[in-house]
């Protein structure tokens, strides 16, 4: 996996055409989960898309670094 810092294309792993640069990474509070052990926090990313020129908020587990 390809660390991805502000500045980066990145896209969506289901909608790969959505695709656009990084604005900000940032940390969530978890609060709850099915299972015991400690509590990690969850890091979520907003990029600013090329396709439609919105903002975006998600998992950083979902997105993908794009080498192009």
């Amino acid at each position: 996996m390809k660390t991805i810092r502000p500045g980066d294309k990145i896209y969506h792993i289901f909608h790969m055409s959505n695709r656009g640069i990084v604005q900000e990474i940032y940390e969530v509070p978890v609060t709850h989960s099915s299972t015991g052990g400690v509590f990690t926090k969850m890091r979520r990313v907003k990029f600013l898309s090329l396709l439609d020129g919105k903002i975006y908020d998600m998992k950083l587990q979902d997105v993908v670094k794009d080498n192009t």
